[in-house]
């Protein structure tokens, strides 16, 4: 078990707040707002109606001792600047920032949040994903230049080929992680794994080279 600490409690705090509890881990919520504070109380493990710009509030709640932080305030940018910067000085540990505008995400980075998340603009950027390539499932950025996919096999002139025989990293530059098979049953992609028709393949490579290749498959 973990111990995290949320800073703000709208849709995406609250959502964060609820599937860490969901995993059994503990959650300290902290909101100005005593309504939102007073919902979550039988949720979080223990909820501050207090204001996380003021140093005093994180220090008392030795804020460096959690494992991860979320500040998760939303319209109010200098707030989210502000409290992200008071945790980076507090020693606290993989800060991660929800951000609205481009230009927050450039001063959010730089003053040294872990990772910064924006909700609106991801929602947005995987819908277009799902409507312009529905062949594929879903998409997880691992960096900058690689994403992570599920991709279900349509083409029948790749049902019963090996990995080995489609060599799809060399004609296609993307590598088969892992392959759930249409049974329900699934395997590590090796050299000699079959395909076969309806397979969902999991599989790594620049997101250019899945969309490609998910056009093929």
């Amino acid at each position: 078990m973990k111990s995290f600490c949320v800073i703000g409690l709208g849709r995406f705090g609250a959502s964060v707040v609820k599937n860490l509890v969901i995993n059994g881990h503990e959650v300290v919520a902290i909101d100005t707002d005593a309504k939102k504070i007073d919902d979550y109380k039988d949720i979080a493990t223990h909820v501050m109606i207090a204001d996380a710009t003021d140093e005093r509030v994180l220090k008392n709640i030795e804020i460096d001792k959690f494992d991860g932080v979320v500040v998760a305030i939303g319209r109010n940018v200098q707030a989210s600047i502000l409290t992200t910067m008071i945790l980076i000085e507090a020693g606290a540990k993989n800060v991660i920032a929800k951000a609205t505008t481009d230009v927050q995400v450039k001063v959010l980075t730089k003053i040294g949040a872990n990772k910064i998340i924006q909700p609106e603009k991801d929602a947005g950027n995987r819908v277009a994903d799902n409507l312009a390539h529905p062949d594929i499932s879903e998409y997880l950025d691992l960096s900058d230049d690689y994403s992570f996919a599920k991709v279900v096999v349509k083409n029948i002139k790749f049902n019963g080929l090996t990995l080995y025989q489609a060599n799809l990293t060399q004609t296609y530059q993307v590598n088969v992680a892992f392959i759930k098979k249409k049974i329900g049953l699934g395997s590590i992609g090796k050299h000699d794994t079959v395909i076969d028709l309806d397979d969902v393949l999991y599989v790594v490579g620049t997101k250019r080279d899945i969309e490609n290749f998910s056009e093929i498959i």
